[in-house]
């Protein structure tokens, strides 16, 4: 059995270890540790995490990751609504994330944008300017709309 968690301070470790195995940056994560979510089996386990890196109003999504025994387009879905939740009840009004396959984030209302309407902020990031502009596409999604 699989279910959610808030991470914790010294979860910091096994979720830089996890997300770097994935092969995505681990920078930044204890700074944000208090808006990550682990997903986890009854054995404690982790099977998926996801982050958020907020900038006032503005979210970044990040480190969306399932372990390969997990992988499955229903706890990837089940983790960016949990993130998502979780901004919209932090106050944040639209959050962003990177990607390389832009279809599954279309039906949870993402839209792709340019990085010129993207927010400065944002592009400042240590995260986000890690990756290549012509390698990922940046999403977003206004929070307001969700209800």
């Amino acid at each position: 059995m699989l279910s959610f968690r808030p991470a914790e301070t010294n979860d910091a470790p096994s979720i830089k270890q996890f997300v770097a195995q994935a092969g995505l940056s681990s920078e930044g994560i204890e700074q944000c540790i208090q808006t990550f979510i682990i997903l986890e089996t009854d054995k404690k386990k982790m099977a998926g995490t996801v982050g958020l890196e907020r900038n006032g109003d503005v979210g970044l999504i990040r480190s969306l990751v399932l372990d390969k025994e997990y992988s499955s387009e229903e706890l990837l879905l089940r983790l960016l609504k949990a993130i998502i939740r979780l901004a919209d009840h932090q106050g944040v009004q639209t959050v962003y994330l990177l990607t390389r396959v832009t279809s599954i984030f279309y039906a949870l209302g993402f839209t792709e944008v340019p990085y010129d309407q993207v927010p400065e902020e944002l592009l400042n990031t240590p995260h986000l300017k890690q990756y290549d502009r012509d390698q990922i596409a940046i999403m977003k999604r206004h929070l307001v709309e969700m209800g």
